[in-house]
């Protein structure tokens, strides 16, 4: 359940009126206006917003039909006859702040098509949005005149899965006395709950829609098919094939636009796909949900395998194939390429595999000292890995900040890890490389490259010894695990286990470290509440769950140990 976004100003209705009366007029303001409050009148005219406003703008036609609005229609019907005759307005926008529904009527109260502040100023529905809680706003907080004795109170709607805001619910009724909380808020909050909760159980329904269209277009033959919704794609293996991430992305706005228009779908391949793409639209109780498409090739040859440009690295997942193929696509014009991404996500791995079998020169800024002699000396004259930017002392940065106004051609490769934010000198040199940057995804966006991994990670055995191998119950644990240290933390638990490992047969889930091995927390967690989970885990395994025991070696009472137990699963 959504909580209130306060209305600052809902007590001082009348003075608030005379403030802004005066800000319409160009005169000094009174003491005491809200700043939350003023920031929004100035941004409407900053927008270009009149005030008297009275016709609504004209805009694009309201949506027929919309995911969002096929699951709300049901939901807002019951509710609507809760609303009384002639009192309140309750309206339905989306993301975009498109009233999508409307009901009700009042004198005063005619909605605008659109909701969005570059077009009415400041709303409750804008503001909902915006921060993503329930939001009132009343009178003359409001910048229009026609609306200077409204009160509305409006509450997101956020998908069931992402969270995403897909659009808000308002009720507006007549300027109340007392709030907040407006005199609706409840029938607000329960009304979206409602529609959530038609989204989450259409949900399931669409995902098996759209796998039943996949599986028919696929007939069980080595047919090259895609479905995709926005959310979800299934990829058969003739597809992955042949398709190139410029298809892909062209397929995905396909996918897009057609649930967003309910208009019939064409794909413009990208020259030079090799293939061409025919469209169905996928429907649910009249709703478009999605796409499928069938790529046919152009020769009459089967489907071309794709070249991978760095087959040494491991990983076929879209995620990282993208990163990959991105970065293979810019070292190939003489500038340097900024890789960045968490901690032990492959980025030093991938530079090296750039550059191939050449000489290559690397300078490590996490190992300290000066750079700048290093970089002077190197003046770009060889292809350089220039590894952890984000530690360069600034004498450092300058120095190659420099180097690169002079040399704007060179072979660099440099690799950064985002964290604390950068000083405005090494900042000059990420936004110098921003245009030519590529972000290498984390191993918990890419689980189905976990098991290509394993066997890339594990050292080949001695001679006479059998291969690592793992239960399915071990390699959902290793899927399930958010890896904050990623490539490299997996790789520290596979070397871990074939060097120590006693126990013969496949590697089982009891053998996993505990934080592998116990599944993860369901909060995120900060680097020192992973530490001090992991510490926690080890030692309860040790001593045999024993929580007591335990917490007499970590030197803590037993309820602290209970406490922080809750706290990271909750």
């Amino acid at each position: 359940m959504t909580t209130t976004e306060p209305s600052p100003a809902v007590h001082a209705l009348p003075p608030l009126r005379v403030a802004r009366e005066r800000f319409l007029s160009g005169r000094p303001l009174p003491d005491g206006v809200p700043e939350d409050v003023l920031a929004a009148w100035r941004r409407a005219r900053f927008f270009g917003v009149p005030h008297d406003l009275k016709e609504p703008p004209a805009g694009p036609p309201r949506p027929v039909e919309s995911p969002l609005l096929g699951a709300a229609r049901p939901v807002l019907e019951r509710i609507a006859p809760a609303l009384g005759t002639g009192r309140s307005v309750l309206l339905l926008t989306d993301a975009r702040l498109r009233v999508l529904w409307t009901s009700g009527g009042a004198p005063g109260l005619t909605p605008h098509p659109g909701l969005s502040e570059q077009e009415v100023g400041h709303n409750s529905a804008a503001l909902a949005l915006r921060s993503r809680r329930r939001a009132e706003v009343h009178g003359p907080e409001h910048f229009l005149d026609v609306w200077q004795d409204v009160s509305a109170v409006s509450v997101p709607v956020l998908a069931p899965k992402s969270g995403q805001a897909l659009g808000t619910l308002t009720v507006a009724s007549h300027l109340c006395g007392g709030c907040p909380p407006h005199p609706q808020a409840a029938l607000a909050e329960a009304a979206a709950a409602a529609v959530e909760a038609e989204l989450r159980a259409r949900a399931g329904r669409a995902e098996q829609v759209l796998l039943d269209a996949y599986l028919r277009a696929a007939r069980g033959e080595d047919r090259a098919v895609v479905a995709l919704d926005g959310r979800n794609r299934l990829i058969s293996s003739a597809a992955e094939r042949l398709m190139t991430p410029e298809v892909l992305r062209v397929l995905e706005r396909t996918a897009t636009t057609a649930r967003h228009t309910d208009a019939p779908a064409a794909a413009e391949l990208p020259e030079g796909a090799g293939c061409g793409a025919r469209i169905d639209l996928v429907r649910q109780a009249g709703v478009v949900m999605g796409i499928v498409a069938v790529l046919e090739p152009h020769d009459e040859g089967t489907p071309r395998p794709r070249p991978r440009p760095l087959p040494r690295l491991t990983g076929s997942s879209l995620p990282w194939r993208y990163a990959v193929e991105r970065a293979a696509e810019l070292i190939r014009s003489p500038e340097p390429v900024l890789l960045t991404g968490e901690r032990g996500t492959g980025k030093t791995a991938l530079a090296r595999e750039l550059l191939g079998p050449a000489d290559i020169e690397t300078l490590d800024a996490a190992e300290g000292g000066a750079l700048e002699g290093d970089l002077t000396q190197w003046a770009a004259a060889s292809p350089l890995i220039l590894r952890h930017a984000e530690r360069l002392t600034q004498p450092a940065v300058a120095t190659l900040n420099s180097l690169l106004d002079a040399h704007p051609d060179t072979r660099l490769l440099v690799t950064h890890t985002p964290g604390t934010p950068p000083g405005p000198c090494l900042q000059r040199l990420l936004d110098k490389l921003a245009a030519r940057m590529v972000v290498l995804p984390p191993l918990r966006e890419r689980t189905e490259d976990i098991r290509e991994l394993l066997s890339a990670l594990t050292p080949r055995p001695a001679p006479g010894s059998p291969p690592l191998t793992w239960t399915l119950d071990a390699l959902r644990a290793l899927e399930q695990h958010p890896w904050p240290g990623n490539v490299t933390e997996l790789a520290h638990v596979v070397q871990a286990l074939a060097e120590h490992r006693r126990a013969s047969g496949p590697v089982r889930r009891a053998e996993l470290p505990d934080t592998v091995r116990e599944g993860p927390a369901v909060r995120p967690l900060s680097p020192m509440e992973h530490a001090e989970r992991a510490t926690i885990l080890e030692t309860l395994h040790r001593h045999g769950g024993n929580k007591s025991r335990a917490a007499a070696v970590l030197g803590i009472g037993r309820a602290t140990l209970y406490r922080k137990l809750r706290e990271y699963e909750g």
